[in-house]
């Protein structure tokens, strides 16, 4: 007597096939949460895990989350937002929704990074960007520098946060003023303190001056960055910019506009 075919397995496996070759992404992104502290989007696409394409399903991919959590290992995370592809730094659950792309996406998705470059985690780092209304960005590295300890009103220097530069010199001219011994004192302890915090006093600062956390990427470089948050939004501007000036199509949009006027009447 012949065996009846497994309809459990044959149900099954166009499912597995079509989740082992989609990609994992953010359905959802609540307020608070990791993946909104890491400023990623509802459509975020998790494309590949160091470099290496990922198609795992959700399940896995918290597990490594969780791993990367517990070993204090970030995961190096290639993300896919519309058209253009960027790295960022994972360490823990990202405390959103996760679902997977169609397989149409999921093709198109891996079809445009195959031209996309990874170099090894080791040469990235993690930058923040924050904005203003007027779309004026500044980027900082969140990684420790020396130079915040050592000489903190040049590490403020270097990041044009003039307020606390200010606040620091009146600090060091006080206790010069009352015994150099004291000034000793104030040295030591202001630069314990901005080994302690470092990038969050800039972060303070930028905040203060009504700029909004904006992006949060990983890259090789300030021009990298500052090339990352360019093809998030074409006209935002640096003071101290890599790429360029941001597009200006104001004025080809109001000639548009008049001549669509005029061919309309």
């Amino acid at each position: 007597m012949a065996e009846a075919p497994d309809q459990n397995h044959s149900d099954t496996d166009p499912q597995q096939a079509a989740k082992s070759s989609a990609f994992i992404q953010m359905k959802s992104v609540p307020q608070r949460s990791y993946a909104r502290d890491l400023r990623l989007r509802d459509g975020d696409v998790i494309v590949a895990v160091d470099g290496t394409v990922c198609n795992i399903d959700i399940a896995e991919f918290e597990d490594l989350l969780l791993d990367a959590r517990d070993d204090e290992t970030p995961l190096f995370v290639t993300i896919a937002r519309d058209q253009m592809f960027f790295e960022i730094f994972m360490s823990g659950p990202l405390g959103g929704d996760l679902d997977y792309t169609d397989s149409r996406s999921a093709a198109d998705i891996a079809a445009r990074f195959a031209n996309h470059s990874v170099g090894p985690r080791a040469q990235y780092q993690t930058y923040e960007a924050l904005r203003d209304v007027h779309r004026h960005v500044t980027i900082y590295s969140t990684e420790y520098s020396g130079l915040a300890t050592i000489c903190p009103p040049l590490w403020l220097i270097q990041h044009r946060a003039l307020e606390p530069l200010a606040a620091v010199i009146a600090a060091y001219a006080a206790a010069a003023a009352v015994h150099w011994s004291l000034f000793v004192i104030t040295v030591i302890l202001i630069g314990a303190y901005f080994h302690k915090i470092q990038y969050r006093i800039i972060r303070n600062y930028n905040i203060f001056t009504e700029h909004f956390y904006w992006v949060v990427c990983a890259a090789r470089s300030v021009a990298d960055a500052q090339k990352i948050c360019r093809e998030i939004d074409p006209k935002c501007a640096f003071s101290f910019s890599y790429v360029g000036p941001p597009q200006d199509n104001e004025v080809e949009d109001k000639k548009a506009a008049r001549r669509a006027a005029r061919a309309a009447k």
